[in-house]
């Protein structure tokens, strides 16, 4: 069997507005539109800001417990290179995630109880970041107040 290698990528977090759209129940479940305000990504190869404007389309599947992002956001780099990052990941079990934001908890460090997995895909034009466009990664995600962080690792 293979073993997959992983190497850090950059841990970011994205900043949420406090209010987030519930479009109801629809065919695959109840739509949630979270606006993505700002927010940051530090690494090694990799630093700067997340530009406001970006949002997760998450679906909440209330029976299963599982809510599916759909997220796009726009980062700019410490040198000033724009990269556009889309993810799809699946968080579960939701209500986890529910309970500890009603008490005003955190699940940044607790990824015994919660999995909350994303895999993001890059696309730049700048010819720094060009790297980007070809790998492969995965992120472990978390909830804080106001938003969500992420461990990002590319898959080697």
């Amino acid at each position: 069997m293979v073993e997959i290698r992983t190497r850090p990528l950059c841990v970011y977090h994205a900043n949420l507005e406090p209010v987030q759209h519930n479009m109801g129940a629809g065919p695959f479940g109840r739509r949630l539109i979270a606006v993505v305000t700002g927010g940051a990504f530090e690494g090694e190869r990799l630093n700067g800001k997340v530009l406001n404007g970006g949002g997760d389309w998450a679906l909440i599947e209330e029976e299963r417990d599982v809510l599916r992002l759909d997220a796009r956001v726009t980062w700019e780099t410490h040198d000033g290179a724009k990269i556009y990052v889309s993810y799809r990941g699946v968080l579960r079990p939701f209500s986890e995630i529910r309970r500890q934001g009603s008490a005003g908890g955190t699940t940044e460090e607790d990824h015994s109880r919660l999995y909350f997995r994303t895999s993001p895909v890059f696309e730049t034009g700048d010819s720094r970041y060009l790297w980007l466009n070809d790998l492969i990664s995965v992120g472990v995600g978390g909830a804080m107040k106001g938003g969500v962080k992420y461990e990002l690792f590319e898959v080697l």
